[in-house]
């Protein structure tokens, strides 16, 4: 017996189930496995289920060991000297719980067998589920390569297009100096041209003005030689006076005439030179406007080509503003070399007009 009593891992001895079945029994109560564990107050079914068995094994045993078999059968007791009642209850007893431990313990089989089915239906859903996760993340991870590769030909295309448009910039960039180099060189060939010229329209005003000064002084010896002979030919005849008179009306337009032609040309001149000064000023705040926007168009790469257009299309502008220029100093110099001619003419006139009447006042 103390062989068969062993102590389990789960604290519940041998000798406590043993000893709560015979208590369930000296109530008349059959031993099972709940009411085993209700009477104890602890321990597993799985635990106290092969220690009832045992009991029920060595139940017989212990009944056996009792009186000697003639005094059995005198007293109405079997061979071992066990009452026929007893011990048919007692069979009938084994039989019963025999019975309901081999059915707790199907159930237990089928619940544990159920318990595995849905364990094993478990694993195959999960071993299903992984094996898609396993696809999608093959899946993936070839879309995620195949974005990675366009993501690196992308990248690829776009610094050589990065790189062709700073080489593109910088060619222009080049191309833009040169134009601007030959502007400046432009505006300084105009500047130095429009110096020249302002220099020439001085010199010829100078010596214009020096020819009126001259022609003002000719007359006012010649006026005073005219206010002499008018005082010696004071008795000259009235057809002298008149022509004296008719002279001095013609000299007096000539001299309102010459005026006017030398005042119109002086106002012609101021206005080449508020012209010339406005050009220039507009060259220069052309040029300005051209350098600034020479520096947002390097910040600006796409509009660059259309800026250079407009460029292109300002240049040619100006080329036709300077070429309108030389036109208009062309014309002014025309204008000025005629009204020098003009007063050549007209002081040649006077000349001949004054000979002419000197020549008459000594014939008579």
């Amino acid at each position: 017996m103390a062989e068969i009593r062993q102590t389990f891992s789960r604290g519940i001895q041998e000798d406590d189930v043993w000893g709560a079945a015979d208590a369930l029994l000296h109530e008349g109560l059959r031993p099972t496995i709940e009411r085993v564990r209700q009477k104890i107050g602890r321990g597993s079914p799985n635990t106290v289920s092969p220690m009832l068995e045992r009991w029920f094994v060595s139940l017989g045993q212990r009944i056996a060991g009792g009186a000697a078999p003639s005094a059995n059968l005198s007293a109405g007791n079997d061979a071992d000297g066990v009452p026929v009642s007893v011990r048919n209850a007692t069979r009938l007893l084994w039989e019963t719980a025999r019975r309901e431990a081999e059915q707790v313990q199907r159930q237990e089989m089928d619940g544990a067998r159920a318990e595995l089915r849905e364990s094993e239906e478990s694993l195959r859903s999960g071993q299903a589920e992984l094996a898609q996760r396993e696809a999608a993340f093959e899946q993936a991870r070839a879309s995620l390569d195949t974005a990675l590769a366009s993501s690196q030909q992308a990248r690829e295309a776009l610094e050589r297009q990065l790189a062709e448009q700073a080489a593109e910039v910088q060619r222009l960039r080049v191309s833009t100096d040169h134009e601007i180099a030959r502007l400046n060189t432009l505006l300084l060939q105009t500047s130095a041209s429009k110096e020249l010229l302002r220099q020439e329209h001085a010199a010829v005003l100078a010596a214009r003005e020096q020819d009126l000064r001259d022609a003002e002084a000719r007359h006012a010896a010649q006026d005073r030689r005219m206010l002499a002979e008018v005082d010696r030919a004071r008795q000259a005849t009235k057809s002298m006076e008149a022509e004296l008179a008719r002279e001095q009306q013609h000299r007096v337009r000539s001299e309102e005439a010459a005026a006017q032609a030398l005042q119109a040309e002086r106002q012609a001149l101021r206005t080449a030179q508020q012209a010339g000064q406005e050009a220039e000023r507009s060259l220069r705040d052309q040029l300005a406007a051209e350098r600034i926007a020479l520096a947002r168009s390097e910040a600006q790469g796409a509009a660059l080509a259309q800026r250079l257009d407009a460029l292109q299309r300002h240049l040619e502008d100006l080329q036709q503003r300077l070429a309108e220029e030389r036109s208009s100093h062309d014309a002014t110099r025309a204008l000025l070399a005629g009204a020098v001619a003009a007063m050549k003419r007209a002081d040649g006139e006077r000349k001949m007009t004054s000979g002419k009447s000197k020549a008459r006042r000594d014939a008579s």
